[in-house]
């Protein structure tokens, strides 16, 4: 395996990463904004981790502030670019090879079963490609 590849594949791993760490904070305020609002309190107030309601935005934002503070984003700016950028450049490749290996099976039945799964991979590359995009214009908006 050459270094490039290993590189590519680390960028990935590290974007990855950071992705399941938005999504897993995200749902874990979720739950507590939901169970805040669920919790059968009548006078606006709560107990627990939760916040009263008419400070809930300002939960939001530092919850947020607190995230890209984590993520260091003037010192790394260039790496995260570049790791977008490589997983943007590798989900093409992908999308690729795997329409010229299977476009002869795919043609002889576009319903089957086996190839609607394929279908449906290659449609949730390109749904990940679209993250990625929405990625780098978060990133170049910082």
């Amino acid at each position: 395996m050459e270094s490039e590849d290993i590189y590519k594949y680390i960028g990935f791993a590290i974007v990855v990463l950071f992705l399941i760490y938005i999504v897993i904070r995200t749902l874990k305020f979720q739950f507590m904004a939901i169970e805040g609002m669920t919790s059968g309190t009548t006078s606006g107030t709560t107990t627990g981790n939760t916040t009263d309601k008419d400070k809930v935005p300002e939960a939001i934002k530092s919850n947020t502030t607190r995230v890209e503070d984590g993520l260091l984003i003037d010192k790394y700016t260039k790496a995260y670019e570049d790791t977008i950028i490589d997983l943007d450049a590798n989900a093409d490749m992908f999308i690729l090879e795997q329409v010229l290996q299977n476009a002869e099976k795919i043609s002889s039945d576009p319903g089957s079963e086996e190839n609607q799964k394929l279908i449906s991979k290659l449609n949730n590359v390109k749904s990940f490609k679209d993250t990625l995009n929405l990625a780098i214009k978060v990133l170049d908006k910082k």
